[in-house]
């Protein structure tokens, strides 16, 4: 165990130096606290046995008051120099990562000009209603095609053009329906909020 050197410690590491019942094992360590300057703001550690040590060796100066106004020394961290291209690789990921969160944020305000030409609409809001459109002419082709397909084949089997419209007409309505009912329920799941998969379980 270490404590903090003190002006005391030392001034009497120094007397005990100089007594012959100085034991060999603890002089190196006496020799380099003789040497330090207390001047200094910086702590320097000291070992318990030296210190006992010293009580010993001198008979005016006891243990516990050589221990007064030290504390137990904690050994600085070390300061690890920084790479400087690490440092400098980190700032570039910073530099990218804000330039995306600035575009990200900036992606979704109009401006003037786009407000003119889009009547105001958001962009996101743009996006949504064109697909909306894409979707509507996607059904009316399917419409036209499978009417046209119906109406082909009901001349091989009525010869009554009436029928063969009402047939061509059933079919395009059919598909046409089929498609506006699967495209409502993919639109439901995929505006639907998530539903929280944490469930609960029940305690016996």
């Amino acid at each position: 165990m270490q404590l903090t050197l003190t002006k005391t410690m030392q001034q009497s590491v120094k007397l005990a130096l100089k007594q012959p019942g100085f034991l060999k094992r603890h002089v190196e360590e006496a020799e380099k606290i003789a040497e330090l300057d207390m001047n200094e703001t910086k702590a320097y550690p000291i070992t318990v046995e030296l210190i006992h040590h010293v009580s010993s060796c001198l008979d005016d100066i006891f243990f516990h008051e050589l221990i007064k106004g030290s504390s137990v020394y904690i050994e600085p961290k070390e300061i690890k120099a920084k790479n400087p291209e690490f440092e400098a690789y980190m700032d570039k990921l910073r530099a990218q990562q804000q330039e995306r969160d600035y575009k990200r944020m900036i992606s979704s305000v109009i401006t003037s000009e786009d407000q003119k030409f889009n009547l105001g609409i958001k962009p996101d809001e743009l996006k949504e209603a064109k697909s909306h459109i894409a979707t509507i002419f996607n059904i009316l082709f399917s419409m036209v095609a499978v009417y046209v397909a119906v109406f082909k084949a009901a001349q091989t089997i009525v010869t009554d053009i009436g029928l063969q419209v009402l047939m061509g007409l059933a079919g395009a309505f059919f598909i046409g329906t089929v498609e506006v009912i699967l495209y409502a329920k993919y639109a439901y799941v995929a505006t639907a909020p998530k539903k929280s998969k944490n469930k609960k379980i029940a305690t016996l």
